[in-house]
């Protein structure tokens, strides 16, 4: 279905000031007898502003022109639909034939559920008790589907027509079970508009229940139950509907979630493990089971084993985005790791409308290069001293072998591979995000990567693609183009070329020696390839677990005798890593939380800015 309506941001002013243009195009078109583009503008004109009076009054005179078939034939749907002919049917159809008209009102409500398309006084004054309850109810379960769970107050507002149906079907089909338990489930989305709709979808819920307590009735009834605040009661409806039915243990994956909600994980966990041992491969509670262990320890084998379990059992029935939750709002998980520097915390303070100056800064110590060259790009006019001596084992590559992406100078870093061309900055532009659902998926997102050769790809971590979007903080973009770049390197076809398929060796081999050169940015983003590749593949997970183990173990043994801004990033590397050696998880989560502890004081304060400071001379 496709439709043909304003953006979110624009004024209702506009839509009807569309609409009247298209009555008006529909008026001469009438005139003229020319009844299909007469059509056409009504059309039109619905899908713009489905509640004008003055549109269904032009639908009744074209009807009227054309008679009852020929209206009906002058709005055909066709593939793809038109959501405005396809409203405009459903109207027509509504005079004959209620129930086929409300269900095609029901599909635009399901497409775009903001705009009122059942809003009319045909759907207000239908007549229910003719209508077959059952028909109503599936009615009323298309419905709900789109409105959200509990609907926003504007799309409440737009489709408070279905509740009223739904109050008037309920009054006229007092023994139907399926139709209490339909109304039920649409009523609880209608709390943000009408306070007492929860009470009403309690009280269908329970008649529906009462009438034939099957698992459809069940459900609707306890969700009812525990949208009204009563959990326990819910869990009591729902635990009877499994009893009933040891097979449905889809219940059990909402009972566990509702009790994780509760904050008791602990029974949620046991729920799940009695509902595993009667089906041990059903993929809700396997889904909810591992989004809940990976709550209450955060051990990320749990995920793993997930996308393990989801590689062997692809889904079927539907989508779970337990795996997405889990990760939600998580350092490597879900998004790319912030950037740790000095000078990034001094480009923060720095208005992005303020950054024509000139000046001078002075920091302790050298960072990586790939911050310095945010910092120099965005702040062209700053005179930056460095003092200090340049580190021996910061300043060349980790290991003789490592990869140089940055050759020194001093305290200077310049890139040791030339920037890369167009068309691998335009490819890298279309994909790249400092967030992502899961791992898995920010390495699906990377494919079209792929098809650039190893040589660009590296030249893309090295010459980043500047940050343009003022939602992420400074050197968070150019971070996450890097992170893509390695991912890159997991699909590139050269690399791939003559191996076995989804044989990842050569740009594992490659992601390694990045670990491994010279300490910047481009070293997380290569381990957090590497872990990614271990996610996918269980066969080199003993290999990334010694390649990002042994670079944290370094970066902590460098710490000791300076500043190393990656460990903590490092660290949280580790804790995804999986089959992670257990003492060097426990040395990382001890990183982090004397990091934690260290920084809590400052958690609410401005960044510190570098030592001796001085800013700011304008032009």
């Amino acid at each position: 279905m496709s439709e043909q309506r304003p953006a979110g941001g624009e004024q209702r002013d506009d839509s009807v000031a569309q609409a009247h243009g298209e009555l008006a195009l529909a008026r001469i078109a009438l005139a003229e007898d020319d009844l299909a583009h007469a059509a056409g503008h009504v059309a039109g004109a619905i899908a713009w502003a489905p509640g004008l009076p003055e549109v269904h009054e032009l639908l009744a005179a074209l009807a009227a022109r054309a008679g009852d078939e020929g209206a009906l034939e002058l709005f055909a749907v066709e593939q793809p639909a038109f959501i405005g002919t396809v409203v405009a049917r459903a109207h027509l159809q509504g005079r004959h034939d209620p129930m086929g008209g409300l269900r095609m009102l029901a599909q635009a409500t399901r497409f775009d559920p903001a705009q009122p398309w059942a809003d009319v006084s045909w759907v207000r004054a239908v007549p229910v008790r003719r209508l077959d309850p059952e028909e109503l109810a599936r009615l009323l379960v298309t419905v709900m589907a789109g409105l959200g769970d509990p609907a926003e107050r504007a799309v409440a507002v737009a489709n408070e027509v279905y509740l009223d149906l739904a109050r008037r079907a309920t009054a006229a089909h007092r023994d139907s079970a399926l139709l209490h338990g339909a109304a039920a489930g649409l009523a609880r989305r209608f709390t943000a508009l009408s306070p007492g709709a929860l009470a009403e979808a309690v009280r269908w819920g329970a008649h529906g229940h009462r009438l034939r307590p099957d698992k459809l009735t069940s459900v609707w009834y306890a969700y009812a139950l525990k949208a009204d605040g009563r959990l326990d009661q819910a869990l009591q409806v729902m635990r009877q509907a499994w009893l009933a039915e040891p097979g449905e243990v889809d219940l059990c994956a909402d009972m566990a979630s509702w009790l994780a909600d509760a904050g008791r994980l602990d029974e949620a966990i046991d729920l799940l493990d009695t509902a595993m041992r009667r089906a041990p491969d059903y993929d809700c509670a396997v889904h909810t089971a591992a989004r809940l262990r990976f709550q209450r320890d955060q051990d990320v084998a749990h995920l793993v084993g997930l996308v393990d379990y989801t590689r062997e059992h692809p889904v079927t029935s539907h989508e779970h985005a337990d795996l997405d939750g889990a990760c939600r709002g998580r350092s490597w998980l879900s998004m790319v790791g912030g950037p740790a520097e000095s000078v990034i915390r001094l480009l923060h303070q720095i208005d992005r409308g303020d950054r024509a100056m000139t000046g001078t800064a002075s920091v302790s110590a050298l960072e990586v290069p790939s911050a310095l060259a945010v910092v120099r790009r965005e702040l062209p006019g700053l005179c930056l001293t460095i003092e200090g001596e340049p580190p021996a084992d910061m300043v060349g590559p980790q290991r003789p072998d490592g990869t140089v992406l940055w050759v020194y100078d001093g305290l200077l870093a310049r890139p040791a591979v030339p920037p890369p061309p167009d068309r691998a900055r335009e490819v890298l532009d279309r994909i790249v995000s400092p967030v992502w659902a899961n791992p898995v998926d920010a390495y699906d997102r990377a494919l079209p990567l792929g098809q650039l050769g190893p040589g660009d790809l590296l030249s893309l971590l090295v010459h980043p693609p500047a940050g343009t979007d003022p939602r992420f903080p400074d050197g968070v973009w150019e971070r996450a183009a890097q992170v893509y770049a390695c991912l890159g390197l997991l699909h590139c076809e050269q690399l791939r070329a003559g191996a076995a398929p989804g044989d990842t060796g050569r740009a594992r081999a490659l992601l390694t020696g990045i670990a491994f050169g010279v300490e910047d940015w481009t070293t997380e983003a290569a381990l957090f390839a590497l872990v990614v590749a271990a996610w996918l593949d269980p066969a080199g997970r003993a290999e990334v677990r010694g390649v990002v183990g042994g670079r944290f173990l370094e970066a902590v043994q460098q710490s000791r005798h300076r500043v190393v801004t990656i460990r903590e990033s490092l660290a949280e590397l580790v804790l995804i890593t999986p089959d992670m050696v257990p003492e060097v998880s426990s040395l990382a989560r001890e990183v982090l939380t004397r990091h934690r502890e260290r920084d809590a004081p400052e958690a609410a304060a401005p960044p510190a800015p570098p030592r001796r400071r001085r800013w700011f001379g304008r032009h």
